[in-house]
């Protein structure tokens, strides 16, 4: 076998997809939910194309960032009000998310022809901290504020998707407000980017993140960057910083389907206000009695499925 990173021979080890510190953080999530191959099993996510040197030496330092930043920041949940002001490391950042997406292009076979040698030695090299101006990366607080809670759909805190979907305009054309009734927006266009090889959303329980990856010639990359900050909810990370404020960047619907990314004034974050506020009182400390069950279930399985 040829290692992915260092391309020597040698004998495979198991690469987990994303880092097992990051899954020790939630066993409950103990299964895996492979939407590609229509599969469900009691596993990690793992490739086995990594020497053992790579794997436990040259790239292990990415994993361990990667547990201490999730750790400290996102096992908790947050309110859709909140901000989190988060101390960062961009260049690490960029690794972190780097990393799961060439695990996972490798794992559905994809093409890994971005990653050539100058960024696979980015990744290897933990002296490197000149962050890559072609990698952009962006997030956000991912809360459920649907009227669908958590247990309806399982474990699903640890998400990632190649390419989500970026709307150029709101989902919703129209509100009556008299009424209630909503109008869906039946032009609803999807926004394109110049010079992007491909895009990656990652969701670790309460944080969503973006990561793009332009061409790495691109003379569009700030304009595109400008667009993304000023279109979406999300806080675009910057290499002249190391603090960032996130707040929400879901809403009803694609809080469960994470791989579309609306734009900050969709209809969609004014149709939740106007239901909270239709919602009686006894609906909803019957909502924050189930939420309290499901915590109590979520620690059970935590006690059944140690790693």
């Amino acid at each position: 076998m040829k290692c992915a990173y260092c391309g020597r021979e040698a004998r495979g080890t198991k690469e987990h997809i994303i880092s097992s510190g990051i899954l020790d953080l939630f066993p409950e999530c103990y299964l895996t939910f492979d939407e590609k191959r229509g599969v469900i099993h009691q596993g990690d996510p793992m490739i086995k194309d990594v020497c053992a040197d790579c794997n436990n030496n040259k790239i292990s330092y990415i994993d361990s960032y990667a547990k201490n930043f999730i750790g400290r920041y996102f096992v908790k949940n947050y309110g859709e009000d909140e901000q989190v002001k988060i101390e960062y490391d961009y260049t690490m950042i960029q690794k972190v998310l780097l990393k799961y997406a060439f695990n996972d292009l490798r794992s559905r076979r994809d093409d890994i022809s971005y990653f050539d040698e100058e960024l696979l030695q980015y990744l290897m090299n933990e002296s490197d901290r000149v962050p890559k101006e072609y990698i952009s990366v962006l997030a956000g607080l991912a809360v459920n504020v649907s009227p669908a809670p958590d247990f309806m759909f399982g474990n699903l805190k640890l998400r990632w998707c190649k390419n989500p979907v970026f709307y150029e305009n709101s989902t919703i054309r129209h509100i009556n407000y008299e009424t209630g009734q909503v109008f869906l927006n039946d032009e609803c266009k999807v926004q394109t980017f110049k010079d992007l090889e491909f895009s990656y959303a990652f969701r670790f329980n309460s944080v969503q993140f973006l990561l793009m990856c332009w061409k790495k010639d691109s003379e569009n990359i700030d304009t595109e960057n400008i667009i993304l900050k000023c279109q979406y909810p999300y806080t675009l990370f910057s290499k002249e910083e190391n603090v960032a404020t996130l707040s929400l960047c879901t809403d009803e619907s694609n809080y469960h389907r994470f791989e579309q990314i609306h734009v900050s004034w969709d209809g969609l974050f004014e149709v939740g206000r106007m239901r909270k506020l239709a919602t009686p009182d006894s609906a909803k400390k019957y909502l924050q009695q189930l939420q309290e069950a499901w915590k109590e279930e979520e620690k059970r399985l935590k006690e059944e499925h140690p790693r």
